[in-house]
């Protein structure tokens, strides 16, 4: 797990090359390289993680056997040892390390590669004698892989501070804050809050030769079908099964420490039961308590764990009174306007597995987007039933419409940018299909991956997601709909898998998310943060809003008047944002 940057065109120096890189130095503070070029027009710096092959063979950039071809590369290929077999007779390794496949698989299969990988990554490989460069990302997009042009030249990165420090233009995209601000959207598609910065979309590649990019995608859900009506329950919660523990097993693939990060909900618990079941080795888990009752999992945790289970549990806290500090540490993390109280709450989990020094962790991420957990899925599913009269949730934001609080905005601003169309692909006659393509595809997924991937790499901390493995996503999509949802019970497939493995109480108890801790938060501790903030001329200046209008809904909010705090998060964050990156002061 690392960090890359690159620049093509005319280069700055390779000091701005390495300061940029080392930007990064969170991501990688094993090791570092660089392949500074002029002659060619090209330079590629890269900061390292140590996971796989611990050694200085490890070290990026990477040439090939030739020197024809330079590597640099962020992620693990989880099948390399397999690839590599398949390679033996092609290709003369001499180390051991996963990038020295991906790098032999690109010289014997070109893009095709992209379709032999599992794993996670952003890959930019130099073909120094046809002066082409291949950029790739995972099919899931787990990995980041930022992208500008400056005037012919193309820069990038792992992380968009890499990018400011070769001098991008911090230029707001205001399409991109009327979507986040009027539908609830931070990021679904390849363009970012800043308006010269783009995002490699996932399951997609590009190539760079003669100052022109062509971009082409490889994977695709909507291309995967498979008729899977003709099995029996049993048959696919083998199938589920297998998949699911071949995944865990390639995860735990590492020279380092592993572990799991765990809640009291049913997914991560999952995840550590097949892990001891298969992993022939003690098991860290890390869990997030938090001190008031209501909110704090790891009560429900302390009733089910064995004693030997006890032993590798390890626990982290955070009151949430002193969240303030955190929620502008984090600002400064993402980049990017980011997640609420839930992201921040990630991010101590990190620091803390950082100071338990194990560098990768398992996180249960993906399972409600692939198995319709979520309560909004529900009308989709009764539509598909032939309930016609129900409520779409296709118009629902990543936060739920209920939370967009469309009063408060500045009327003109509206009227601009209300007809701008959003662009997601409905390519099922399943509403349910639709609704989870949307959100895999652009919406929950991304974000979610996004918010992740920075906040554990600022504390080094790698992070797997074994329900994101291509092959599980692929098959639990196109299940009949009864493996995801039956009557009013949602998750089916993983509820019956685990049935006769885990306690009862798990997956049955109506967990609280973190989020929901957000609106007691703001009106015990936010107040006079709040009233401060629109009293500032920086916020005043903002013509996203009608600040009468909101001043009347603020003080409604701290009043006890509704439970949407989201309102309040997205001033908060969009203040932090412009103040650290737009207009600094």
């Amino acid at each position: 797990m690392c960090g890359i940057v690159g620049v093509l065109g005319k280069l700055p120096s390779q000091k701005t090359i390495e300061q940029a890189r080392d930007k990064m130095q969170h991501r990688g503070p094993d090791d570092c390289g660089i392949y500074y070029a002029p002659e060619e027009k090209v330079a590629l710096g890269h900061r390292r993680l140590s996971i796989i092959d611990l050694s200085a063979d490890g070290r990026q950039p990477f040439f090939s056997d030739d020197d024809r071809y330079v590597i640099i590369f962020n992620g693990e290929i989880y099948n390399y040892l397999e690839i590599k077999q398949e390679l033996n007779k092609f290709y003369n390794f001499k180390t051991k390390t996963d990038t020295e496949v991906l790098l032999a698989a690109y010289i014997q299969w070109g893009e095709k590669c992209l379709d032999k990988f599992n794993g996670m990554f952003a890959i930019a490989i130099w073909d120094r004698k046809d002066k082409k460069l291949f950029c790739a990302r995972d099919r899931l997009g787990i990995k980041p892989f930022f992208y500008s042009m400056q005037n012919n030249n193309l820069l990038f990165a792992s992380e968009i501070k890499a990018l400011v420090e070769l001098g991008i233009k911090q230029e707001v995209n205001e399409d991109i804050i009327f979507d986040y601000l009027y539908h609830g959207f931070y990021e679904h598609d390849e363009a970012m809050f800043y308006k010269d910065v783009q995002v490699l979309p996932a399951g997609h590649f590009f190539i760079w030769q003669n100052n022109k990019i062509e971009t082409k995608k490889y994977w695709d859900l909507a291309d995967k079908e498979q008729d899977y009506s003709h099995l029996s329950i049993e048959q696919v919660k083998e199938k589920f099964q297998a998949l699911l523990i071949d995944s865990i097993k390639l995860r735990f693939r590492s020279d380092v420490p592993v572990g799991i990060y765990l809640s009291s909900g049913l997914d991560s618990n999952a995840l550590l039961y097949f892990a001891e079941q298969n992993v022939k080795k003690d098991i860290n888990t890390i869990s997030m308590c938090l001190p008031n009752k209501e909110y704090n999992e790891c009560l429900y945790i302390d009733e089910y764990l064995s004693a030997s289970q006890k032993k590798n549990w390890h626990t982290c806290s955070l009151s949430l009174e002193n969240t303030l500090p955190l929620v502008e540490g984090m600002n400064m993390i993402q980049d990017q306007p980011f997640g609420g109280i839930p992201t921040v709450m990630f991010g101590e989990l990190n620091k803390a597995t950082k100071n338990k020094k194990i560098p990768v962790m398992l996180h249960g991420q993906g399972v409600d987007e692939i198995l319709a957990g979520y309560k909004y899925y529900y009308p989709e599913y009764l539509r598909d039933q032939g309930q016609v009269n129900v409520d779409s949730a296709m118009d629902l934001s990543q936060d739920k419409t209920k939370l967009i609080d469309k009063t408060i905005l500045d009327k003109d601003f509206v009227k601009q940018h209300e007809s701008r169309e959003l662009k997601f692909k409905k390519p099922f006659k399943s509403h349910l299909l639709n609704a989870q393509y949307r959100d895999i595809m652009y919406t929950k997924i991304p974000r979610t991956l996004r918010f992740a991937d920075h906040a554990s790499m600022a504390q080094s901390i790698e992070l797997r997601v074994p329900y994101l493995d291509h092959r599980i996503v692929e098959f639990c999509f196109w299940l009949p709909a009864k493996y995801k949802i039956n009557k009013d019970i949602q998750k089916v497939l993983i509820r019956e898998l685990v049935s006769d493995c885990l306690p009862d109480t798990i997956g049955q108890r109506q967990k609280k998310s973190y989020g929901q801790s957000q609106v007691q938060l703001f009106r015990e501790h936010y107040k006079e943060y709040v009233l401060a903030l629109l009293d500032a001329e920086l916020f005043k200046s903002l013509k996203y809003w009608d600040h009468d209008q909101l001043r009347k809904k603020v003080k409604a909010f701290f009043n006890g008047e509704g439970d949407n705090s989201f309102f309040l998060w997205q001033c908060i964050n969009l203040d932090l944002w412009f103040k650290k990156f737009i207009n600094k002061f």
